[in-house]
């Protein structure tokens, strides 16, 4: 089940390099790659920590299909709040 709220850490710095992430943990200092959608997803939550919002800007940028697209951000959503790099609701 995705969570409807997610809250990125204070604690993370994220660095857009021409389509792929970079986040700098300040609580552990360490770093992190994200690509691709991961990128798109992080600037999102960024602006708004509503899941549901983003889900539909991602569908409609990538054309991908809801269900492929839900699965992939839950998993991503669930390494972010491993690493702690993000709270979710």
């Amino acid at each position: 089940m995705l969570p409807r709220r997610v809250w990125l850490s204070p604690d993370a710095l994220f660095q857009d390099l021409e389509g792929e992430g970079v986040v700098l943990d300040l609580a552990s200092a360490s770093y992190f790659g994200v690509e691709g959608p991961g990128v798109r997803l992080w600037q999102l939550l960024a602006e708004d920590p509503d899941l549901a919002r983003a889900l539909d800007v991602l569908e409609r940028e990538y054309e991908v299909e809801r269900a492929r697209l839900e699965a992939d951000v839950a998993d991503f959503i669930a390494q972010l709040v491993e690493a702690g790099l993000a709270t979710v609701e």
